[in-house]
């Protein structure tokens, strides 16, 4: 199978279904003029701590997935100092070289990241004999890379986005009332109980709004795209598009080869899944932040809205890298 036949596939059966349910996003708010606001309340307190509690609680962690956590921390190391030298090298005052950092560093693991995997490990080329081998570790790989996502962003980001207007107290205050802040800690130390969570009558509702996470937050994307105007071809978006979507997935490629080549060996899959995951666009979640926080707003719903609009031609492309670099 030649690049061009996986790149295709890639793309029909992994990056058409993410924006179709995107599609479905902006066509609903177009008719309906579906209520935002409420969207990422439901997203934010109910549907993406009930989604990060079980894949927590549900994943077999291993020594491997330390590895993926020590790549995935490193990488977003090297993207805060990147885009912080580039923001100094733009002039760019520190609200918005703040929003810069939150819209490169973070991107949409929770969101377009889970589903890609999903869609990816899922089809060919990594169908053997009619079945999807790689599907699990491949989901156990972005979980644990969107735990590292959604702790720092509910966090720091947050945190972040409150420098040049916001006192530390007042920003940590805003931090600590996320429910992603506890959802982590209680979910692995759930893990530790002698008692298994499944036949707890909670447990089932608790499934439901995990299930609707990624469609939940797809449609919210569609509908925040949708109410953004498309002029994103500006030079200070386009900088961050470009470092978040190029910059970051071949940084990632560096880091896990460097400690392959330095620590050990790691799992293909596990290798893959980094470079995929920090391929995807900005995370929605900075636009939200940006806007809860007053912070440069436009700018960061702009980064949001260009990047996850060009990461259909870029994504597929370093899939593919991924799949090449670290053969199965």
């Amino acid at each position: 199978m030649n690049i061009f036949t996986i790149m295709g596939h890639i793309f029909i059966n992994s990056m058409v279904p993410i924006f179709m349910l995107i599609s479905m996003g902006i066509v609903l708010d177009k008719k309906f003029k579906l209520d935002l606001y409420t969207l990422s309340k439901l997203n934010f307190y109910i549907l993406l701590p009930a989604f990060v509690f079980r894949s927590l609680y549900e994943a077999h962690f291993t020594w491997s997935t330390l590895e993926i956590v020590l790549c995935a921390v490193t990488v977003l190391i090297i993207n805060y100092i990147m885009s912080s030298a580039v923001g100094r090298w733009q002039g760019y005052d520190i609200a918005k070289t703040a929003t810069l950092k939150n819209c490169v560093m973070f991107n949409n693991c929770g969101n377009m990241g889970v589903a890609l995997a999903l869609f990816v490990f899922s089809n060919v080329p990594y169908i053997i004999d009619g079945k999807t081998p790689y599907a699990d570790l491949g989901m156990l790989s972005v979980v644990s890379i969107m735990v590292i996502q959604t702790i720092t962003s509910n966090t720091f980001g947050f945190y972040q986005a409150g420098a040049g207007r916001l006192s530390a107290r007042d920003a940590l205050r805003v931090v600590f009332h996320m429910p992603m802040v506890y959802a982590v800690p209680i979910a692995l130390l759930a893990k530790l109980l002698p008692y298994d969570l499944h036949n707890l009558f909670a447990y089932a509702p608790l499934s439901i709004f995990a299930n609707a996470f990624v469609g939940v937050a797809m449609l919210a994307l569609g509908v925040q795209i949708n109410r953004t105007p498309l002029n994103f071809f500006k030079g200070d978006v386009m900088l961050a598009a470009v470092l978040r979507l190029v910059a970051s997935p071949i940084l990632a490629a560096g880091v896990t080869l460097l400690f392959i080549n330095f620590y050990g060996p790691m799992h293909p899959i596990a290798a893959q899944t980094i470079i995929i995951t920090y391929s995807v666009p900005s995370a929605i979640n900075m636009a939200l932040i940006a806007i809860e926080m007053k912070n440069n707003p436009e700018y960061a719903t702009q980064i949001v809205m260009g990047s996850t609009i060009l990461s259909a031609i870029t994504m597929p492309i370093f899939i593919t890298m991924a799949y090449y670099l670290f053969p199965i």
